[in-house]
């Protein structure tokens, strides 16, 4: 996502954040936020976050954007306000000695929740927990959070986001109450990125299918240096197994192996879906080739791949030799069709 333009306004968010602002004064002591992926639930959390802590909301209930507490909010650092994130490289290396980067949300970040929620707020008003993305949760830090979120302290509110609820834990989901965030029909994705992207109606389907119906994933994919990216990694992926291992891994591991496996597997599944003789889904332009490639394919070592691609995805954001990763996983490609 370019940096330069921020993520524009998005209209479907708005029946879920009344749905929320509504319950303003019944508001359970932890909301889930539930959707399919790309559709900003993020978003959604930011926005009931600042609205709650707005100290004077508009009619329908937002954030005035004009307050004391609107202004702490804008600048990141409102003090009823705590967000709990995986820590990242940037964020790392800001705190200092002792803080290192991690894919999951630490034990030792929840406890210090403990001194948040234990004492009074600082305007007299809510305090907020933005916990996002909550999968992020290891087993130690799911179980410190089961106990606050067991004995919630008055005026403590929880926004969880949750990029893929089956995966948390049972027992914090049935501590929350779950919003859904349905997303915007297939023709309000369109016409929002239109609109916001300045794309023909063509350009805009092509790229709300390359990201899988995600609006936000397809906006991202719209960014001029986002989609050249995108298109470079599925122009080696097309050539493949014709281009050798050595040549493909020379291009594909200069960027993250989270981002180049992302496209691999929506191009596997593409394959397996040609290769059963339905159209492809999600790269419509290169469908012919997808057909070409089915043809030659081995069923069984196609399922068997895709599978196994899946489970590589889980360490894709921290392969040990980032070289090693890419070539071994095209030698596992490129056995797929192999005599």
């Amino acid at each position: 996502m370019s940096a330069a333009m921020p993520l524009p306004d998005l209209p479907w968010l708005d029946a879920p954040l009344d749905a929320i602002l509504r319950r303003r004064d019944t508001l359970p002591h932890a909301l889930l936020l539930d959707g399919p992926p790309g559709v900003g639930k993020s978003a959604l959390a930011t926005q009931a976050a600042a609205a709650l802590l707005c100290e004077t909301p508009t009619a329908e209930g937002r954030a005035c954007g004009h307050c004391l507490a609107c202004g702490w909010f804008a600048q990141g650092n409102h003090p009823d306000l705590r967000r709990v994130s995986p820590i990242d490289e940037e964020t790392a290396e800001r705190s200092g000695a002792g803080v290192k980067a991690s894919k999951d949300i630490r034990i030792q970040q929840i406890r210090e929740l403990a001194g948040f929620v234990g004492v009074g707020t600082h305007r007299g008003g809510r305090r907020i927990v933005l916990l996002d993305p909550a999968d992020a949760l290891n087993l130690e830090s799911a179980n410190a959070l089961l106990k606050t979120l067991e004995e919630p302290t008055p005026s403590t509110h929880f926004i969880v986001v949750a990029r893929r609820r089956q995966t948390l834990p049972a027992t914090i989901v049935s501590r929350c109450v779950r919003v859904d965030v349905a997303g915007p029909t297939p023709e309000q994705a369109l016409a929002w990125l239109r609109r916001t992207r300045s794309l023909d109606a063509e350009g805009a389907e092509l790229w709300l299918a390359a990201a899988g119906g995600s609006p936000l994933r397809a906006w991202s994919l719209a960014d001029d240096e986002q989609g050249a990216v995108h298109r470079k990694t599925l122009e080696v992926l097309a050539r493949l197994p014709e281009t050798g291992v050595a040549a493909s891994a020379d291009v594909l591991a200069l960027r993250p192996a989270a981002e180049w496996v992302e496209v691999m597997q929506a191009w596997v599944a593409d394959l397996g879906r040609c290769r059963l003789g339905a159209p492809a889904r999600r790269f419509v332009s290169q469908h012919a080739r997808l057909e070409r490639l089915a043809r030659q394919a081995h069923p069984e070592r196609l399922a068997r791949f895709a599978g196994w691609l899946d489970q590589q995805s889980a360490v894709a954001s921290h392969p040990l030799n980032a070289r090693l990763f890419c070539e071994r996983v095209l030698m596992q490609y490129e056995q797929i069709f192999a005599a």
